[in-house]
């Protein structure tokens, strides 16, 4: 096992062939439109946070600066594809940008597309693990842990680490976010064989994992009761049913465990770069940093109130070592690659 000092600096996801050729096939389609973003004070954010997560800070943000925030969600390949398509297209209508995909930072950054941070307020005294490339920074690192319905998981029944999994009153009960769709799940996946090994991986294959397209997909179905567990679960899919009465929750995130980075710059030619710029800094504020990882992440900052303690044990397999040990890894499941 390797053990990763957080953040690392390997990620994944798209390969820079992927990107462009995405970009090229999504072409300059846009939800917004040029001028918007600076219309009024107005910033536009590109960000893969989840919607609840993203209000919150926007909401904030505005009663601080009384600039409007006008956001754009989408999974990380989609948001990827139309920020390149719009900058190739000359089309300047982003501000902020932020996913967890430090390759396609890294490539942004030499390409142009990112502006220099150094001197915003919050920047320079992160740490320097955080500090993951000269024009971006990670802002939040979301550890993966077990999701489980409440009504049918109790007591002593509730996992409390990866080895639980193999429990026989899981067998048939256990929802996996499917790694052919999800570059996050090869890392999730090389990181436990790390630390477990063959005979773990054959033992979940024993449980007759029920494969789902996505995360959010599996905790639908586990919320109505159509299994016990999903199989990976980040704090933050939980965020959006707090307050409903929804019989899911998450165990403490359990260790060894990898996780999922999010990468944030501001743009170039952003539309709007003095309202960027003040966005940057109040993420990186502690104030921000309460905000946007209350239930929801670890922070650069450390221990700050409502955000989550790292494992003791945080694994980061590299991505180009997960996807050679994929085929082995789908095998030991029983899945087609």
């Amino acid at each position: 096992m390797t053990k990763a000092a957080l953040p690392s600096p390997e990620l994944f996801g798209l390969t820079r062939r992927r990107l462009i050729g995405g970009a090229a096939a999504l072409g300059a389609a846009s939800l917004l439109t040029p001028g918007r973003a600076q219309a009024a004070g107005r910033i536009a954010v590109y960000s893969t946070t989840l919607p609840p997560v993203q209000r919150r800070m926007s909401e904030a943000f505005t009663r601080k600066t009384g600039i409007q925030v006008q956001s754009l969600r989408l999974p990380t390949s989609p948001l990827a594809q139309r920020f390149l398509a719009e900058q190739q297209a000359g089309q300047q209508l982003c501000d902020v940008v932020t996913l967890g995909h430090d390759i396609f930072f890294r490539n942004i950054s030499e390409a142009g597309y990112l502006a220099e941070i150094s001197d915003i307020p919050g920047v320079a005294t992160l740490p320097p693990a955080w500090r993951s490339g000269e024009r971006f920074a990670t802002i939040l690192i979301a550890p993966q842990s077990i999701g489980y319905n409440t009504n049918l998981v109790k007591g002593d029944a509730i996992p409390k680490g990866w080895r639980d999994l193999l429990k026989p009153e899981f067998k048939d009960q256990i929802i996996f976010s499917d790694p052919r769709a999800n570059e996050t799940v090869v890392i999730f996946m090389a990181a436990l064989h790390d630390a477990f090994g063959d005979d773990f991986f054959r033992g979940l294959r024993q449980q007759n994992l029920r494969m789902v397209p996505s995360v959010p997909q599996g905790i639908e179905q586990v919320i109505a009761g159509e299994a016990k567990i999903m199989l990976p679960t980040l704090a933050m899919n939980m965020i959006q049913y707090q307050g409903r009465n929804a019989p899911v929750a998450i165990i403490p995130t359990p260790s060894p465990t990898s996780g999922t980075y999010f990468f944030s710059g501001v743009v170039a030619n952003a539309p709007n770069p003095e309202g960027a710029r003040l966005w940057y800094e109040f993420v990186l504020s502690r104030e921000g940093q309460e905000i946007l990882c209350l239930d929801n992440g670890i922070s650069p900052l450390g221990e700050i109130p409502g955000a989550l303690k790292p494992p003791a044990d945080f694994v980061a397999p590299p991505l180009e070592e997960a996807v050679r040990r994929a085929s082995h890894l789908y095998d030991l499941l029983g899945l087609a690659a």
